[in-house]
């Protein structure tokens, strides 16, 4: 990985979050109605070209904008907004990073010190694009208030936005906390890794930790308070079943899949696979940084 472009890592994250069997998600042997597993597939491509062709901009608005239009344009369905929304701060500040480290590699504390720098110097032209992509992507879920928020004049900062809509979105609580729970939970995948090295297997393991951790946003702003508390204590259940990957845990598991799934995937948890795939990419970062 050491050599590839950042555009390319993109690609390879989006792509690795969706190849993991998680729960109630599109991958390779599970599809919804209207996205396939291929959607992610070609959309990783061409958001990934987008991110390589705008990052020499310095623009988190115009990568996020050219990185919707891109996808749209390939795969005429949202599959990444939340995963662009997130990767955009997070590949300018891979370009110069040099402090988000301590002697034993990763250190969240400073990457959350040098992300908010990273998001202080977004401009108003910055917000406009971000809401100009969001309105093309047209994303699922959004409810009645974010979406007269999104298509109303946008505000000087993003990052007064995204305080705003952070009360229902988890990606936008990422700006307003300056991506905390993304890295804590990088944190977390690389410990994991430390004892597997199964990338998608951990991937599943932490999509169930995640989601018995905090109420997925999507599911949230589809069903209510309620219901994605419900499938917050469920995907708990599926924790204290057994070890990861021990039958009882499958057993949960495939129960707690298969209710993500009724009527429609209407349960999607898809806010925390966005954050996934944020997580994934500063994971690799750092394993290429600090084992070679």
């Amino acid at each position: 990985m050491g050599n590839l472009s950042v555009g390319q890592r993109v690609s390879w994250a989006i792509l690795h979050e969706a190849s993991s069997i998680k729960a109630g998600n599109v991958h390779p042997h599970a599809s919804f109605s209207e996205m396939r597993f291929e959607h992610f597939v070609l959309a990783s491509q061409a958001i990934g070209k987008a991110f390589d062709d705008r990052l020499s901009t310095r623009s988190i608005g115009q990568i996020v904008h050219s990185s919707v239009q891109a996808m749209v344009q390939a795969v005429e369905v949202n599959t990444s907004l939340g995963t662009i929304l997130l990767l955009a701060p997070i590949a300018l500040w891979s370009l110069h990073s040099t402090g988000s480290h301590n002697s034993n590699g990763w250190n969240a504390q400073a990457f959350q010190e040098d992300i908010a720098a990273v998001l202080h110097d977004s401009t108003p032209e910055d917000c406009r694009l971000i809401y100009q992509a969001i309105r093309i992507a047209k994303p699922g879920g959004l409810g009645q208030v974010a979406s007269q928020d999104v298509q109303s004049t946008p505000p000087e900062s993003i990052l007064e936005a995204m305080r705003i809509a952070s009360d229902w979105d988890d990606v936008a609580l990422q700006y307003a906390n300056g991506f905390r729970q993304v890295s804590q939970w990088t944190d977390r995948l690389l410990a994991i890794l430390e004892s597997s090295s199964d990338l998608l297997g951990a991937v599943r393991q932490l999509q169930i930790e995640i989601l018995a951790s905090r109420p997925d946003s999507l599911i949230a702003r589809k069903h209510g308070k309620q219901v994605a508390g419900l499938v917050q204590s469920q995907a708990a259940d599926v924790l204290a079943s057994g070890a990861y990957a021990s039958p009882a845990f499958e057993k949960a598991w495939s129960r707690f899949d298969v209710y993500l799934r009724e009527s429609g995937h209407r349960k999607n948890p898809g806010t925390t696979a966005d954050l996934l795939a944020a997580v994934i990419y500063l994971a690799r970062w750092a394993r290429d940084r600090f084992d070679g």
